[in-house]
Formats: structure tokens, C-alpha cells, sequence
């Protein structure tokens, strides 16, 4: 659907997508494009295509983006797929074309991009993470926001306390308010109502811009600074007492809302299972089909198969995430001997392991000379007819221009 007008309740709020980084922990799935660019589902769909669909169904007509690792095949993502969505435009600041040292962190984004947002007059700057996978209600978020009167608000969701340590979690007292913020803490606070739960930023902020427009500037020139909203602009708020934290919710129930970061092997193979087996309760955005997991005539199990991918015949797969357009040999065995996995494949610290075309190039380069060596001479024999291979492809890959 386009959208030619915004939501009154949106109005002079601009989101601005943070969406320059590269996943480095998700290794060789990004190194041709940045974590929100990565393939997600099966059709046209990527990681950033969630948010997406979050700020279209709100009512934003404009969204800022700001890219910087391997942009190019995000902006023609971003082109082909959700550009006519916006009625006045998609506009793309890229880090290296703004500043000789690009951005330096999240918050250097936007004070990078300042003197551009203040043409707009806004009375907010809603923030926004491209590498989460996530049903959220932006409208409830910015209401809340609004009713707070605080300067800052924070999307904050529940997740374990054994994995809060990857993210900016708040500390609460026993009425729930929050008493300190922070990032990625060895030992993470949590719940006084629950205390194998932690209290976890999702990196979704909404900032009244004049005092963020100060607080940026402001930070800039503090010696030690990190440039970064969950190290700097959040503890200040706090310091400030003009910090709010909001549940997020889900857009289709209005309970909490479906989070994951998909930052690991792990986490990103287990929510694409968590979206095939329909333990994700969100809607799919626009072109994004369920994940492949299964291959005829193989034995799968917990693996999923990303767009252009195919298995030959009698594969066995465990924990596997097979990379796009990968063929996989016939009679290929996979998580299942990990000493072996390790010798040509990426293993993730859970046990995830990833295939791509170049690991199977250079298991196929050192096993052929040995197998040619052990075999002994014999008559050929007419080779078998007929393949079976994933279901139809699911998506295709572009190379990077």
C-alpha cells in the first residue's frame, strides 16, 4: 500500500534506521553485505525488512537510513522494495560520503546528519535498529513517549539473564523504575519479580531533538567519549532523570512483543526456526516467505536452507545454516562429527555450523586427490537418473555492484 499522507500521531517525528554495521559475528554470511541486508525467509526478504514494515505500518511518510559496511546491495534492497512506501522519500547518508572517518558510533549517526534533520523541525528523532528481528508497535511507543514528559525513551524488552550480557540492560528497584543502564555488563541486572530475567535496551530510542541535539553536541567534546547511545547519551539522560523505559508490544495481539537479535550463527539460525516451526508470533513483511528447512531424500533436522540453496541426494544435516545459492554433493554429512565440521566449515559457539560454496570448493579440492589415490581401477558404471534436491528455489542473490 502506499502511503501519501502521515499518521497524525507521527507527525514531526522522523525515524532515522541505523543500518551500517556488519555482523561480524555472523562471519562469512556478511562479508559481501551488511548484517541488515542479510537474506532472511525465503523470497526477497532481509533482516532489515521487519523494521521496515514497522515503520510503514505506523504512517511515517520519510525515513532516514544511515549506512556505512557494504551498503550497496541495502539500497537497492531498499530502492526496489520499500522506496514507493514512503511518500516523501527514503533518504540514504552513507558514513564514508559524509564524513572522511565515517561515523565513529550509533550516536555519531545522527550528530553527523544534525544540520540535515534540523531543516525538518522535528520535535522527535525515533531511532531505530535494521539488524533486530522484531514485531513492534511504534505508534504505542511514541505514545508513550509523549505522555512521559521525558526527553528520552527507551524500547526495552525481557530477555534471560545467561544472554543479557550482549546487550545495554537496566537495573530497576522494586517498583520497577530504573536506577542505572548498563551496556553489555558482565554481570547483568535483573528483575526483582524474576530474577533468571533481565531488563534489555532493544536499540530502539525515541529522543525529543532539542535536548539530544545538545547532548550530541555535547558529547563530542567529552574527552573519552565512545559516540554511542547505550556508553553515553543513555547514562546521561539517566544522570538527567529525563529517562523513560517502555515495554515493547506487539502490533498483532498487543501483548509483548517477538524480539531476537540475530547477531551469532546460533541465534540467527535458531529464529529462522523459531519463524518456519511458528514459535515467532509476527506477521511476515512484504516479500518475505517462510524459511526452507527440509530436502527431499535427506535427513534434516534443525537446519535452514537460505534463498538459491539446494542439497543433492541422501544428505544428512544437524544445526546447519547452508548459505545462498550452495549446492550441497550428494551424500554430504553435516553436524554431526564436529572435529570434522571443523576442518572445512564455520562452527558457531552453540554448535551452529555454516556452509558456504567456498568451503565446499576447498573440501572438494583436498578430498579429490585422496579419493583418487585410494580408489582402484574398475569398470564405469552408467551413472543414476534423476536428483533431488530442496523444494523450488526460494530467492536469488545479486551480486554486489
Amino acid at each position: 500500500m502506499n502511503r501519501t499522507l502521515s499518521a497524525p500521531q507521527v507527525d514531526r517525528c522522523i525515524p532515522f534506521l541505523l543500518a551500517g554495521g556488519r555482523g561480524s559475528r555472523l562471519h562469512e554470511l556478511t562479508d559481501a553485505e551488511c548484517k541488515p541486508a542479510l537474506h532472511f525467509g525465503s523470497g526477497s526478504g532481509r533482516i532489515v525488512d521487519f523494521i521496515l514494515d514497522a515503520v510503514v505500518r505506523a504512517g511515517f511518510p520519510q525515513l532516514f537510513v544511515a549506512t556505512q559496511y557494504r551498503p550497496y546491495g541495502l539500497c537497492r534492497h531498499l530502492r526496489d522494495q520499500w522506496s514507493h512506501h514512503f511518500a516523501k522519500g527514503i533518504s540514504i547518508r552513507d558514513g564514508e560520503l559524509i564524513s572522511p572517518s565515517g561515523y565513529r558510533g550509533t550516536a555519531d549517526a545522527i550528530r553527523l546528519n544534525a544540520t540535515t534533520l534540523d531543516a525538518y523541525a522535528p520535535r522527535e528523532v525515533m531511532v531505530l535498529s535494521g539488524d533486530h528481528v522484531a514485531d513492534v508497535d511504534l505508534t504505542r511507543l511514541l505514545d508513550h513517549h509523549r505522555a512521559q514528559n521525558c526527553a528520552v525513551t527507551v524500547a526495552a524488552t525481557a530477555v534471560p539473564a545467561s544472554d543479557a550480557s550482549g546487550f545495554g540492560v537496566f537495573t530497576t528497584d522494586a517498583r520497577g523504575q530504573v536506577t542505572a543502564f548498563h551496556e553489555k555488563p558482565d554481570t547483568p541486572a535483573t528483575l526483582h519479580d524474576d530474577p533468571g530475567i533481565s531488563l534489555a535496551s532493544t536499540g530502539i530510542y525515541i529522543f525529543d531533538w532539542l535536548w539530544l541535539r545538545e547532548a550530541l553536541g555535547a558529547e563530542a567534546l567529552r574527552p573519552g567519549t565512545r559516540h554511542d547511545f547505550g556508553h553515553d547519551i543513555l547514562p546521561r539522560a539517566l544522570a538527567e532523570e529525563t529517562l523513560s523505559v517502555c515495554r515493547i508490544s506487539s502490533s498483532e495481539t498487543g501483548g509483548d512483543a517477538y524480539w531476537r537479535d540475530v547477531g551469532t550463527l546460533g541465534a540467527y539460525r535458531r529464529t529462522l526456526l523459531d519463524l518456519a516451526q511458528g514459535r515467532a508470533k509476527l506477521t511476515l513483511p512484504r516479500g518475505m516467505g517462510l524459511p526452507v528447512t527440509e530436502a527431499i531424500d535427506c535427513v534434516v533436522n534443525d537446519t535452514v536452507f537460505l534463498p538459491g540453496s539446494s542439497a543433492g541426494r541422501n544428505c544428512t544435516l544437524r544445526n546447519t545454516v547452508v548459505a545462498p545459492g550452495v549446492r550441497l554433493p550428494d551424500g554430504l554429512r553435516v553436524g554431526l562429527d564436529a572435529a570434522e565440521d571443523a576442518r572445512w566449515f564455520r562452527m558457531g559457539d552453540d554448535g551452529t555450523v555454516l556452509v558456504t560454496a567456498e568451503m565446499l570448493a576447498r573440501r572438494k579440492a583436498a578430498i579429490a586427490p585422496q579419493r583418487s589415490r585410494a580408489t582402484p581401477l574398475r569398470t564405469a558404471r552408467p551413472a543414476a537418473v534423476g536428483t533431488s534436491r530442496v523444494p523450488p528455489v526460494a530467492g536469488d542473490v545479486r551480486s554486489v555492484q
